[in-house]
């Protein structure tokens, strides 16, 4: 069934619904249309002198159904996602997918449960996000128990994912063995804030468990699916704000084990303070912190390098996307001190422009060597345009330049001496298809 017979049969079934919405009912039909142009040319890392740019359009396209009355709440989101091209032409390719769907019942009158596969978002989308740069998204199949009173904040959420309906056993096939993805078995979350006047305090505790995966991709089988190995990232978050003054501080440790049984000892630290200078201009400046490996320490076997998880990539270490899991700096960790300045140019039109100055956390050995590195990896200067031309469309421009170091060739490979940039326009539609709300 192609996307068009899809759409035409699930708003057939939502209009025939209505029908029987009670007097208090909402229901809501939201699209998103949002190409994006992009040109590449040296992304995510160091190209080489004879390297050609790259340049497409990708599209998402989205369509939610949203019903709510005083007990129950639903959401079903449809999603298509392809690149300009990459459909023959006058050819029927199914592509529709399902992005979210879930319900949510109201238990008492603060709390709810939330059932379904659903998008996951906590504190600044740093360690869990629905990822909403990637024009596919991330969405989570899980039972979410929230708890919500004046200013306090509880969420309890678990997860457990099997590949198929079992018979016997519980052996999970996306455990990265034999050209499968690596993805998690169970994943557990403990949220809560608290509001304290111009105080907010805030943990996060995350618990993903792995099957043991010793070689992934390997055809000796050394494995051990019947094994769950558990990473716990716990973590703590203090935000400030009064008057044109804005700060926020979050620390976190990561320990357990990786999916291969290695343990790990590793910790997150990120702090800025951002300031309203007038009514046009805010600055910001911070710094993050990824603990790594040092490796000139080579009788140790656990691993000190930080996973940001289930985490927003684009947004935080300079939008030519560098840097992200501990593979993109050789495990050996990162420390990104950025200043932002974020200046409204006219109503509903910004300018963002960022710096980020990026180093090696740890000692980086490259092989067949004694000596390490030098930290420093380069510099990244980010200008981002936003026009919002009405509540339904907007429009996104950028333009990002690395400057590179001998270390960051040596981590990344390619040539630091070329010239490495990307760019890219975005422009989204979000119209309210459908609207009814009977008082």
């Amino acid at each position: 069934m192609n996307i068009i017979n899809t759409l035409k049969y699930t708003i057939t079934l939502f209009v025939a619904l209505l029908l029987f919405l009670n007097s208090y009912a909402q229901f809501q039909i939201d699209g998103v249309i949002r190409p994006r142009f992009e040109f590449r040319d040296g992304y995510k890392s160091l190209k080489k002198s004879n390297d050609e740019a790259a340049a497409f359009v990708s599209q998402r396209s989205r369509l939610s159904f949203n019903y709510q009355n005083e007990k129950v709440k639903t959401q079903i989101t449809l999603f298509d996602y392809r690149v300009w091209g990459d459909q023959l032409w006058k050819k029927d390719v199914p592509s529709t997918g399902i992005h979210e769907v879930w319900g949510e019942v109201k238990i008492k009158e603060n709390a709810t449960l939330r059932l379904g596969r659903q998008e996951l978002k906590y504190d600044n989308s740093r360690l869990v996000s629905p990822v909403n740069w990637n024009q596919i998204g991330a969405a989570h199949d899980a039972a979410k128990f929230m708890y919500r009173k004046n200013d306090f904040e509880l969420d309890i959420l678990t997860s457990w994912n099997q590949n198929k309906e079992n018979d016997k056993g519980t052996d999970y096939a996306f455990d990265g063995d034999e050209g499968n993805a690596l993805y998690y078995k169970n994943l557990n979350i403990l949220w809560l804030s608290k509001k304290l006047n111009n105080l907010t305090l805030q943990s996060l505790t995350i618990v993903d468990g792995y099957e043991e995966v010793k070689f992934p991709n390997d055809t000796i089988d050394n494995d051990n699916p019947a094994k769950l190995n558990y990473r716990v990232t716990p973590g703590l978050i203090a935000k400030y704000k009064a008057g044109n003054i804005k700060a926020e501080a979050r620390a976190f440790y990561q320990g357990g084990r990786l999916y291969t049984g290695q343990s790990v000892s590793a910790y997150y630290l990120n702090t800025d303070v951002s300031y309203k200078i007038n009514d046009k201009i805010t600055a910001l400046a911070g710094i993050e912190v990824m603990s790594g490996n040092d490796y000139t320490d080579t009788a140790n076997t656990t691993s000190n390098a930080f996973d940001i998880l289930y985490g927003g990539r684009h947004k935080f270490n300079g939008r030519i996307d560098y840097f992200s899991t501990p593979s993109t700096t050789k495990g050996a960790g990162l420390v990104n001190p950025y200043i932002k300045i974020t200046w409204s140019i006219a109503d509903k039109m910004q300018l963002l422009a960022e710096y980020h100055n990026f180093n090696l956390h740890n000692n980086y050995v490259p092989s067949g060597t004694t000596m390490a590195v030098t930290k420093f990896l380069g510099h990244e200067i980010d200008f981002t345009f936003d026009k919002s031309f009405n509540e339904y469309i907007h429009l996104s421009v950028g333009y990002s330049v690395m400057f590179a170091s001998n270390t960051m060739e040596i981590i990344k490979g390619g040539n630091s001496n070329e010239l490495q940039q990307w760019a890219f326009a975005m422009l989204t539609i979000n119209p309210v298809l459908f609207k009814s709300k009977n008082e």
